[in-house]
């Protein structure tokens, strides 16, 4: 039995946005069309769709033109030809159940814990159907995540499903992995020797991904024994592939040991500063993506984490409250950020353990 989620096909549904942003968006162009995939990112396409409206065309690139009327057919119209990268009729039925699902949020704007309800007791009743037909639900719903990664290994393929990144049940699919093992060297002096897997072939990179058009997406994820990256994102020899995924997963991979009750606020903006403590090239970059996808919001783990970062970081540089000109930022050397964000790293990791560290679940959030 399958829930269908109703769709509105009007445009005019997105009128909630704040009037703040909407008068930021008066004049969308080409140069700051690429304004929305924050908000994308975070699944808030009201705001999205103020910013397409006001957007005037002829001002537009070409790629942007497409992606514009990519967006129409993708969330209004849904007559998108989708890419499943896959035959399988049950993998494309899954697919087609989690965006669905996305959707019946973040455009229908049906509540969250109906939909997360109504969504959780459907993916049971898939398992039942096409898994494991003698479980009852109760017994699939107590062990669903397990039992869709068993599927999708007898499927040939790797993923998990039904776990959250942020407010959304998730699904990341795909058909090939390698395995190396990397030594990392951490901020605060320990090394790690920890197995990365090499994910390659998806099928479903996650809601982000799908509500962004690719444009951003977690590269990567850590688990208890393993980092697992996504290989296309990285040039391995680099430093967003060294600092921004090696070190910032390693900091995850070792803070989840020795704090393992502390929440992914905390963890992100540790993971963070992890990275400015040791980025050189990639610095600016850095800080300009934490400037954009920042958020004052505790519900919104990575952009509140990038909120506090800016923030305590703009405190000891510019003695400001939040400094959001990037020209301002280029004009401070690379070390002296580095210095201090390994400051603040020991700091924070000083703090949490004189609260005690295997107890401590959130302390950012606090400030």
């Amino acid at each position: 039995m399958r829930f269908l989620f109703f769709i509105l096909f009007c445009s005019k549904c997105y009128t909630t946005i704040a009037q703040d942003k909407i008068t930021s968006f008066i004049q969308v162009d080409s140069t700051n069309f690429k304004k929305l995939n924050p908000y994308a990112l975070r699944g808030e396409m009201d705001a999205v769709f103020e910013i397409l409206e006001v957007a005037d065309d002829n001002s537009l690139t070409e790629k942007q033109l497409i992606k514009k009327k990519n967006y129409y057919k993708r969330f209004l119209y849904r007559a998108e030809n989708y890419n499943y990268n896959t035959s399988d009729p049950q993998i494309i039925d899954i697919l087609n159940r989690f965006q669905n699902y996305w959707r019946s949020i973040i455009i229908e704007k049906v509540d969250q814990k109906l939909a997360d309800s109504l969504f959780r007791g459907e993916m049971n009743f898939f398992l039942k159907k096409h898994y494991k037909p003698k479980f009852s639900l109760d017994e699939i719903d107590q062990d669903y995540y397990s039992l869709f990664k068993s599927y999708f290994k007898d499927k040939g393929m790797h993923g998990f499903a039904m776990a959250k990144t942020g407010h959304l049940y998730d699904l990341y699919l795909w058909k090939n992995e390698d395995e190396i093992v990397y030594d990392i060297v951490l901020p605060e002096g320990s090394t790690e020797k920890v197995p990365v897997v090499f994910m390659k072939n998806f099928i479903s990179y996650g809601w982000s991904h799908y509500t962004t058009f690719g444009q951003s997406f977690s590269g990567g994820w850590v688990t208890p024994t393993k980092l697992f990256c996504v290989e296309e994102t990285y040039d391995k020899n680099s430093e967003k592939f060294k600092i921004s995924y090696v070190s910032h997963e390693g900091q995850h991979f070792l803070d989840k040991k020795i704090f393992p009750k502390l929440k992914q606020t905390d963890l992100e903006f540790r993971a963070k500063l992890a990275e400015l403590s040791l980025a050189k090239k990639t610095i600016n970059n850095l800080i300009k993506n934490f400037i954009i996808y920042s958020k004052n919001d505790t519900s919104d783990a990575h952009s509140f984490a990038n909120y506090m970062v800016i923030k305590l970081l703009a405190k000891e540089v510019f003695d400001s409250e939040f400094e959001s000109d990037i020209e301002k930022w280029k004009q401070i050397p690379h070390v002296r950020i580095n210095e201090i964000s390994l400051r603040l790293l020991k700091e924070h990791s000083s703090n949490l353990k004189a609260l005690g560290a295997k107890s401590i679940e959130e302390y950012i959030t606090k400030f």
